[in-house]
């Protein structure tokens, strides 16, 4: 922030305005000042300076938050880009049934999502935000890309994989059609929720002050929080709720289902009920660390009740994002390594006839070697042996 002024003036009058969001609050205050929110609302007669917090020495429970950051932050980056290196280098992503792209999309997206990681791990520490508004959207737009997208990433596995089993002509043309139904869908989700989200981005400026007899404050201290005003007038909890969470788990869960049906009426060289495990994990995990996030204040305070005094529930909700896509990248690895040998194993003869089809070498053997052992003799234009 270039300077720390929030005068507005209308009519010749000086005064302060702000508005404490508590739905989309990520952050929270460090110095509780009774008189705040008071003093946010009361007009000022004279004008004033108002300047940054000091920084308190961070407790040994905001340093052991910051470390799981950092460990969230290396698992996350070493994970899912040595797995998108790993599918370019053995040439995966040419998998005509479609699974290996969206796994790379769910590994870019994961990728993506840690880049918030740095702003939480200074956030944690300072309590309050020192980045300004384009680095509130940035952070924003990591942290929405993966709470909207990577669910149906999800579900747009269980369907292809489930449609990649019997790969015929048809189910093959219809692998396309849904694929390019599915990357509709993440350009809706994009336009229409992700987009306004980054646009509505924007810092909620916070006053604190001590109060002195009369109508002074003897310091005025400011702070910013990354705050969303879209999502607390349109695109509410109850929507997102619904949306990111309730919408993807049903298609995960009837997908699951019919995968299972699918895979007793198929006879496959390779188990499929592997790659139906896999995504039993990717979809436990994301979702269980996700759903924390749409509960109103009171329920979450609630819930996290039993945490220790220093310890606020705010941060153990930030945490939960990033644990998910730094676990989630191992059972997506391994249904990568399995689809891999999957598809090399249900190459089928009929397929491929040229594949197996009989080869004629030609073998030099000498006019007077015996038919036992033509074949084993130097090349020679004038004799051939077939094999």
């Amino acid at each position: 922030m270039n300077s720390f002024f929030i005068l507005k003036k209308i009519n010749n009058t000086h005064y302060i305005t702000g508005r404490r969001s508590e739905k989309r609050l990520l952050l929270f205050h460090t110095m509780n000042y009774q008189e705040e929110d008071d003093l946010n609302a009361t007009l000022i007669p004279y004008p004033y300076i108002a300047i940054p917090p000091p920084t308190q020495q961070p407790s040994n429970m905001e340093l052991f938050l910051s470390l799981l950051h950092l460990l969230c932050l290396t698992s996350i980056l070493c994970g899912n880009v040595s797995q998108l290196v790993l599918q370019l280098y053995t040439r995966r992503l040419r998998d005509t049934t479609h699974v290996q792209q969206f796994l790379a999309f769910f590994f870019l997206i994961n990728a993506f999502v840690s880049l918030g990681t740095p702003w939480m791990i200074v956030e944690t520490l300072v309590r309050h935000w020192t980045f300004g508004q384009n680095a509130c959207r940035v952070y924003q737009a990591t942290a929405q890309l993966g709470r909207t997208l990577l669910p149906y990433i999800i579900v747009a596995l269980y369907v292809i994989t489930g449609m990649s089993i019997n790969p015929s002509r048809k189910c093959r043309i219809r692998q396309s059609f849904m694929s390019m139904m599915f990357v509709i869908i993440f350009a809706l989700l994009v336009l229409f929720i992700i987009i306004p989200v980054i646009g509505s981005s924007t810092l909620d400026q916070q006053i604190h002050g001590n109060h002195l007899p009369g109508e002074l404050y003897s310091v005025m201290f400011e702070s910013f929080f990354c705050v969303i005003p879209f999502a607390e007038e349109v695109y509410t909890d109850g929507v997102a709720l619904f949306v990111e969470v309730l919408v993807p788990i049903a298609l995960c869960t009837v997908c699951a289902l019919k995968l299972k049906m699918i895979t007793k009426e198929i006879s496959t060289v390779i188990s499929i009920n592997s790659v139906n495990y896999y995504l039993f994990w990717i979809s436990i995990i994301h979702f269980s660390t996700s759903f924390w996030y749409y509960f109103s204040v009171e329920t979450k305070q609630w819930i996290f009740d039993f945490l220790p005094s220093p310890m606020d529930y705010r941060d153990i909700i930030c945490l939960l994002p990033y644990i998910s896509s730094s676990l989630t990248w191992y059972p997506a690895s391994d249904l990568s390594a399995f689809w891999s040998l999957h598809e090399n194993h249900s190459e089928s003869p009929e397929s491929f006839p040229s594949r197996n089809s009989s080869r004629h070498v030609r073998l030099v053997v000498p006019s007077s070697a015996s038919a036992y052992s033509n074949c084993h003799m130097p090349l020679s234009s004038q004799n051939t042996c077939d094999v």
